[in-house]
């Protein structure tokens, strides 16, 4: 059994809750169209933790425009 993901964790990979809050949304909603999901997940979970697990496990990241 895999543990928890927490928020802390989150913000380890992706340090402003803003942004994480719009990476995940939009990974989410790719997830629900039928994106095959980048990381080995169980069937009864649901999209965004789905989304929390790839971006714990490094697959999902942002880069800042300057």
């Amino acid at each position: 059994m895999k543990k928890d993901i927490t928020y802390d964790e989150l913000l380890e990979k992706i340090p402003n809750k803003y942004i994480l809050t719009i990476v995940g949304g939009e990974r989410a909603r790719e997830l629900h169209a039928g994106a095959t999901p980048l990381t080995k997940t169980a069937k009864k979970d649901t999209d965004l933790k789905k989304v929390f697990r790839e971006i714990i496990d490094g697959k999902i990241h942002y880069e800042e425009d300057k």
